[in-house]
């Protein structure tokens, strides 16, 4: 089990994006993209993560483990997490979401970890524009009850006229009883990229079924083991009645040639798009 120090945090938090949101699309250049494998410990980073993958997938039930993985995690790695992924999952859009939403919906949510930044998202923006009388609900879904807990447990909301549900279930299965457009908007991060192109179709079919006025998609971008990364997702939200309306290439750390950047090592450094779509 990895443990999270207060100097990790503080590693994290000279990344810069925490004051500045956005500033995996500065630091991120098409150059910089292919310099990244010139970084012995990318590389190394990279064949190990690959090695795993690869043998986890031809030992076991890969399409089952997100399902059935217990996967319970501490307030502390759990925040540290947040804070990491904090660099790619941008908030793209969650202005508008934050301005006109009255419900949300993230499917594949996880520990709640971006669940909790868009509260934090809302609250920030309210605060600013002084809304006190908009009142949002979002619900959180994820295949993996070990995770459901995990957000149940941490995620915390300071604003009364936030409500924020989570429950175990499919977007198939579990929202099959649920009127069309039940749902303002829609988050979606680091699912389209484990689902092949027969599940990735029904997964948005469902998605944009319940989906009135937008979604956000956070994903991978770049062929891994185990993923399917979309470059034509812009094509995909478009037969589905969604025009984006923002897209971000990025780099799921800040660049570097010598040193990896995340002091827990999680993840080798990977090309991941963010998306933000409007209904047409």
């Amino acid at each position: 089990m990895w443990t999270v120090t207060d100097d990790d945090f503080e590693k994290i938090a000279n990344w810069g994006h925490l004051d500045d949101p956005f500033a995996a699309i500065g630091d991120f250049t098409a150059t910089r993209s292919e310099q990244r494998w010139a970084n012995p410990g990318q590389n190394q980073l990279y064949d190990e993560y690959v090695k795993k993958r690869l043998d986890y997938i031809q030992n076991q039930d890969f399409d089952n483990y997100y399902r059935e993985a217990e996967k319970p995690i501490d307030y502390v790695r759990w925040k540290y997490l947040a804070q990491r992924k904090a660099w790619y999952i941008m908030p793209v859009g969650w202005d508008e979401i934050a301005l006109n939403a009255n419900s949300v919906v993230d499917v594949g949510c996880g520990d709640g970890d971006t669940v909790q930044r868009l509260i934090q998202h809302i609250e920030k923006v309210w605060d600013e524009k002084s809304i006190v009388n908009r009142q949002i609900k979002i619900v959180g879904i994820d295949l993996n009850n070990s995770r459901i807990e995990n957000a149940i447990q941490h995620v915390r909301v300071k604003n009364e006229n936030i409500t924020v549900e989570f429950f175990q279930g499919d977007v198939a299965g579990s929202l099959v009883d649920t009127q069309d457009m039940a749902f303002d908007y829609a988050l979606c991060c680091g699912v389209l990229e484990i689902l092949d192109d027969g599940q990735c179709d029904a997964f948005l079919d469902e998605l944009a079924r319940i989906t009135a006025r937008g979604v956000y998609i956070e994903d991978l971008f770049e062929r891994f083991p185990g993923g399917y990364p979309r470059d034509k997702l812009g094509k995909l939200l478009l037969e589905r009645g969604f025009f984006v309306k923002e897209r971000h290439v990025i780099l799921s750390e800040p660049f570097s040639l010598t040193d990896t950047q995340d002091p827990m090592m999680l993840w080798p450094s990977l090309l991941v798009q963010n998306i933000f779509a409007n209904r047409q």
